[in-house]
């Protein structure tokens, strides 16, 4: 099944499970650094061939393959339609690649029913924007995030007493994550570690707050930088690990109120 927590558009998401299927083990490996380079909400396994892809099908669930035409052991497209048989994986996506862009090589493939195809050489970027095209990511959101004004986040690290909490604005948050900016300084890898997080709501909400929240660092991107390179402004994500008890239904309410509002 794929795992929770990757933050897409304000929203939390699933990671994607990939295949990269294909003979050579070079093109194999250079596709997966296409793929990674580009794209940090997914996992990517491989296979050199359709025998030992079929074998993998049978073990996991994958939302999107990247395989060749042309395999080892077999047609690319016979493959696809032994994979499509499975019960598991019969709403995979797939992108076929191929080194051959003449008519008839793509004509065999539209007549397999074949939408999605890329002629090899291609770049990382092409690729990222065909598995987002194919393979939606918006597609596997588990809970839609809120933005809720005035809401700020005191950042904990658990490894360093000695370390100075950050206060950050919380830009948007629910059940399962939360995303906030704050002003970076370079004793902030610390937010790397083990890290819990308190959240306070202004008076509109009664002032209500939730102190040490289990959480687990997930990605930073930079906003703004400072004139020496360093990093300025920065936005950080983090899943939170767990709401229980009367937080966690004291927290609903106030999602639910929002809810209303924004009605």
């Amino acid at each position: 099944m794929p795992v929770t927590g990757i933050i897409f558009g304000g929203k939390t998401l699933s990671k994607r499970n990939l295949l990269v299927v294909h003979g050579s083990g070079v093109i194999r490996h250079r596709l997966k650094s296409f793929i990674l380079s580009e794209l940090d909400d997914v996992t990517v396994f491989e296979a050199g061939s359709s025998k030992d892809a079929i074998q993998k099908c049978q073990e996991q669930r994958y939302e999107l393959l990247v395989c060749s035409k042309e395999l080892p052991d077999a047609s690319g497209l016979a493959f696809y339609e032994k994979v499509q048989a499975m019960p598991g994986q019969k709403d995979s996506s797939v992108i076929f690649i191929t080194s051959t862009g003449t008519r008839e090589n793509i004509k065999e493939m539209e007549d397999h029913g074949v939408a999605n195809y890329m002629i090899f050489p291609f770049t990382s970027k092409e690729l990222r924007d065909k598995i987002n095209l194919v393979c939606d990511p918006r597609k596997w959101r588990t809970s839609e995030r809120m933005h809720i004004p005035d809401v700020k986040a005191i950042i904990h690290s658990n490894y360093d007493t000695n370390y100075e909490d950050i206060e950050a604005s919380i830009i948007n948050m629910s059940l399962s994550g939360l995303a906030c900016d704050f002003s970076c300084s370079d004793e902030h890898a610390n937010i790397l570690g083990g890290t819990t997080i308190s959240i306070k709501f202004p008076s509109e909400h009664n002032n209500f707050q939730i102190k040490n929240l289990p959480c687990k660092f997930l990605r930073l991107n930079v906003l703004t930088w400072k004139p020496d390179g360093f990093p300025d402004q920065v936005r950080a994500a983090w899943a939170i690990l767990g709401i229980e008890g009367l937080e966690r239904k004291q927290l609903e309410k106030v999602f639910d109120k929002v809810k209303k509002g924004l009605d």
